[in-house]
């Protein structure tokens, strides 16, 4: 993932170089001495200079009534004018910034127009939740008439017929003049044997909610693996995770032949935060494109938005320990990495943390998994154990990374995350408490860790009503550390491609892995698209290593350089040769011999092969033109099948080709359509 330089950030820089400039030569020697990171961060807080910056936000964002109140009355008139979707926006508006006690109103108010744009399910969720918060005896019959009609539009009768008998009952509270009450009753009756009548009232009418939602689809397409590695339950049996030590240090090799299309990973992350620009229009716990969002639980931020009162209530917890933090975090435009940093302690109980005190200064910073201790992303040593090239790092990185965990202890001493009888006063003079200084050292783990670990959350923006996928967009919304996959080393010629559903990181082949070949995914630098020097200068920066390849070692061309007409065949005395045969596309001859190992390798099967799959990338690519994306996704691994049985990489074709797979499999994960994104 792109990791924004902790040390420069506008909001840090200044206060960053003034805490540097009080640290005289001889007590930065006493820095560089340090052995333990809970030490370099109590350092830190040893000098006025590092407790200057403010940890309150002026202007944050509260909720506040009679902001929300007039907004929606804005609301109102954009209803009344028929603008049912700028209602919708502007009631949400207003939800967001309303405290708990008075949200019933507004939810119903946002109810009727998400009924009127169709969006049932949603109208549903709002009503549901007004009737549970609290909503006006007298004005109950409205919303119990109005549930009535989602579930009827629905095809869900018999939960229509239960809202229009609430309905009935609700009219009997309702502050009516007598023939508008009787009115209102005369329809619902006439409404409730008109369905008995023509015998609707089977539960196999029942239709799915997802069937009837207009451009919002909640079901989950996280697919399944049969057969999972007991000692990593994260990656299906056909991964192994060895240890070689070194530079090459864990990674991923294939115990089979892997097909492409093969899902070969499923995690959920250790902790994932949604980026700041993103706050209201993303879920804050499962990162879905927020459609009519709910506040926080609790009756002061406004900051963050969640996609369902299910979400709210699953993340409620955690965001008391998050609530009063958030905005210095977000606001102060610190690196998603910070922002991780400090998610990875607030997650899990202050208790369960400090329970692991000792066997974490213990600790070798290794993780030895097996069946009976599994290595899991939500086992926190499993993440402290990731790598973090601590030896490797320069003084003055360590000083920058030692400035921004003190920031963020002082921030977490801010939250209610620590007991108060552990917490000390956030001034200079007074010496850090033993838990203080514990979670300080973790806080700084994490940023080394979190350098190199972390992985891009996505999600693909499609337009409304485009059925290609040629105008779609992947936006980069959130990060997240997934500690199995980031297990594989890198490869300029990946093996994998990876989306999300929600949080959870799907990981499958794109192409043939034989069994005892390294599994690589791609940190960013990609053969097809960049060059060689490019590609390794890039990751020397960012990773520290010099990439070795089969793209680099090989010096493979860009994908624009590929000559199309010379073809690669695989020397059929198998990997004891490892020979690649390069011929022209016009050669008559099918018997070629092998430079190599002398042996003679027939062509004909793998120009027949070419044959098939130029008349099946057609075919991919009318499906992909008809929307028909995962039929085009299941004709594009067929050629990749069907190249990796005789040709030897690189070939235009089958990069192109790979190209589709990818695009083919973005919609499988996070997507929203581009007319209610701005909700």
């Amino acid at each position: 993932m792109e990791d924004d330089d902790i040390e420069i950030a506008r909001y840090f820089k200044s206060n960053l170089v003034a805490v540097r400039r009080a640290i005289d030569a001889d007590d930065f020697r006493k820095f560089v001495n340090l052995e333990k990171n809970s030490e370099r961060v109590a350092f830190i807080l040893k000098y006025p200079e590092a407790h200057v910056l403010p940890l309150e936000i002026e202007d944050a964002p509260v909720k506040n009534l009679e902001k929300a109140l007039k907004i929606k009355e804005s609301g109102n008139k954009f209803y009344s004018q028929g603008n049912f979707m700028k209602a919708l926006e502007t009631y949400s508006n207003a939800v967001l910034i309303t405290p708990k006690k008075e949200l019933g109103i507004f939810l119903a108010n946002r109810s009727a127009a998400l009924h009127n744009l169709e969006l049932y399910d949603l109208a549903l969720k709002d009503i549901n939740e007004a009737l549970r918060i609290g909503y006006p005896k007298e004005l109950i019959y409205k919303i119990e008439e109005r549930r009535a009609k989602c579930h009827l539009a629905m095809k869900n009768h018999p939960a229509a017929v239960d809202s229009f008998r609430n309905t009935l009952q609700a009219l009997d509270h309702a502050k009516l003049p007598l023939e508008r009450k009787q009115k209102l009753e005369s329809d619902v009756r006439l409404m409730l044997a008109m369905m008995e009548k023509s015998k609707q009232l089977s539960e196999g009418n029942k239709t799915s909610v997802n069937q009837q939602t207009k451009g919002v689809d909640y079901t989950s397409s996280v697919p399944k693996m049969k057969d999972v590695n007991p000692a990593y339950p994260a990656c299906s049996s056909a991964v192994e995770i060895r240890d070689a030590g070194g530079d090459i240090g864990r990674h991923g090799i294939a115990t089979r032949d892997i097909m492409p299309g093969e899902v070969i990973m499923i995690e959920k992350p250790y902790c994932a935060v949604v980026l700041g620009e993103y706050r209201l229009t993303n879920c804050h716990y499962c990162f879905k494109k927020n459609i009519a969002p709910f506040p926080a639980a609790c009756d002061t931020c406004a900051l963050i938005a969640y996609c369902s009162a299910n979400c709210r209530d699953a993340d409620a917890k955690a965001h008391i320990n998050e609530c009063n933090i958030l905005g210095p975090l977000w606001l102060s435009n610190a690196s998603i990495t910070c922002l991780l940093a400090i998610k990875a302690v607030i997650q899990k109980p202050y208790a369960k943390l400090r329970k692991l005190k000792e066997a974490i200064e213990k600790s070798d910073k290794t993780f030895q998994a097996s069946k009976d201790h599994p290595f899991r992303a939500s086992d926190y040593m499993a993440f402290y154990s990731m790598v973090t090239h601590e030896s490797e790092r320069t003084q003055e990185d360590l000083f920058h990374r030692a400035y921004m965990a003190a920031w963020l202890l002082r921030v977490l001493k801010k939250s209610c995350y620590l007991p108060e009888e552990v917490k000390t006063q956030d001034l200079a003079g007074c010496p850090l408490s033993e838990d203080e200084e514990f979670f300080g050292g973790l806080l700084f783990h994490h940023l080394q860790l979190l350098q190199f670990n972390t992985h891009e959350i996505s999600e693909l923006v499609r337009p409304r009503n485009d059925h290609t996928l040629q105008k779609a967009k992947s936006n980069f919304i959130a990060g997240g550390l997934f500690c199995t996959p980031a297990l594989l080393n890198h490869s300029c010629n990946p093996g994998i491609v990876r989306y999300f559903e929600g949080t959870t990181m799907v990981v499958r082949a794109i192409r043939t892995i034989r069994a005892g070949m390294e599994i690589c995914d791609n940190y960013g630098p990609i053969f097809t698209m960049e060059p060689k020097g490019e590609r390794q200068r890039k990751l020397r920066l960012k990773y520290w290593f010099e990439c070795g390849c089969e793209a680099c070692v090989g010096n493979w061309p860009l994908l624009e350089d590929i000559n199309p007409k010379i073809l690669r065949f695989r020397c059929e005395s198998g990997p004891s040769c490892g020979n690649v045969l390069s011929v022209n596309v016009d050669i008559n001859e099918f018997m070629l011999n092998c430079s190599k190992c002398g042996k003679s390798t027939n062509i004909m099967k793998g120009l027949k092969a070419l044959q098939d799959t130029d008349a099946l990338f057609k075919l991919a690519s009318r499906q992909l033109e008809d929307g028909e994306h995962n039929k085009a996704l299941k004709t594009y691994l067929d050629i990749l099948k069907l190249f990796d049985e005789t040709l030897a990489l690189p070939i235009r074709d089958y990069h192109l080709c790979q190209q589709g797979v990818r695009l083919c499999m973005l919609p499988l994960g996070n997507t929203a359509w581009q007319s209610l994104i701005n909700l």
